[in-house]
């Protein structure tokens, strides 16, 4: 098998281990202090990370959203968010998961609430489900998934005024892969490439603007320059 083969079989062989450890372990929600990247962490985000670490620095160094940066003695870097959507998942709200980024070669995104992932490598795009067929519709591409919606009220009422309805799942690495699915994706806050690494190898044939606490992703250009001349008004 080649490398990127053998790093997406054994990042989803992690993301079992999570799974898994969401019905095993306890105390998952205790609070451990603050992370390098500023957020909380919980002791699942810790208990992930373990995972994720011990069995991906074979590969290469580690640059994780609670631990910084662990240099493995390696060329490439993998970037991972152990857990993205920590409050969803400490709340029982389905929408949570993994995100792992190999340097040029391969990314991986895992719901771990029902089991669906994103891959792509050098073999291309891959969307499919550990667990079941997954599901699979022509799909309207009508709804933008607007994450952190609640800071910037602003924005909500300019899609208002323009009829155009959203969701704000949150779990920005989930909603940047399930965007080539949707009208578009509005992320406005601190960008971090813990959050947007992986999703961004994976859909990098989808149309992305950037700004310095703005993005904006589309599956259509037409949509992406709709939406974005939306937001400027």
């Amino acid at each position: 098998m080649s490398l990127s083969s053998n790093f997406v079989d054994a990042s989803l062989c992690c993301a079992l281990k999570i799974i898994n450890s969401l019905h095993e372990e306890l105390n998952l929600f205790e609070e451990k202090g603050i992370g390098y990247g500023g957020d909380r962490s919980l002791n699942i985000d810790l208990i992930a990370e373990k995972i994720l670490i011990n069995k991906l620095s074979e590969f290469g160094n580690i640059y994780s959203e609670e631990a910084g940066f662990i240099d493995n003695g390696k060329d490439k870097k993998i970037i991972i968010d152990p857990i993205d959507g920590s409050y969803n998942v400490s709340n029982s709200i389905p929408y949570f998961g993994t995100s792992i980024y190999f340097e040029d070669t391969a990314s991986v995104v895992v719901n771990l609430s029902n089991g669906d992932y994103f891959v792509r490598d050098e073999n291309g795009k891959k969307f499919d489900n550990l667990f079941r067929k997954p599901f699979n519709a022509s799909f309207r591409h009508d709804v933008i998934l607007f994450e952190k919606a609640y800071q910037n009220p602003e924005i909500v009422e300019k899609l208002h005024k323009h009829n155009l309805k959203f969701r704000a799942p949150g779990a920005l690495s989930l909603s940047l892969c399930y965007g080539e699915a949707s009208k578009a994706v509005i992320y406005k806050g601190e960008i971090r490439e813990f959050d947007i690494a992986a999703a961004k190898f994976y859909n990098s044939d989808c149309f992305w603007h950037f700004e310095d606490d703005l993005i904006v992703m589309s599956p259509k250009y037409e949509d992406l320059e709709e939406v974005v001349s939306i937001i400027k008004e």
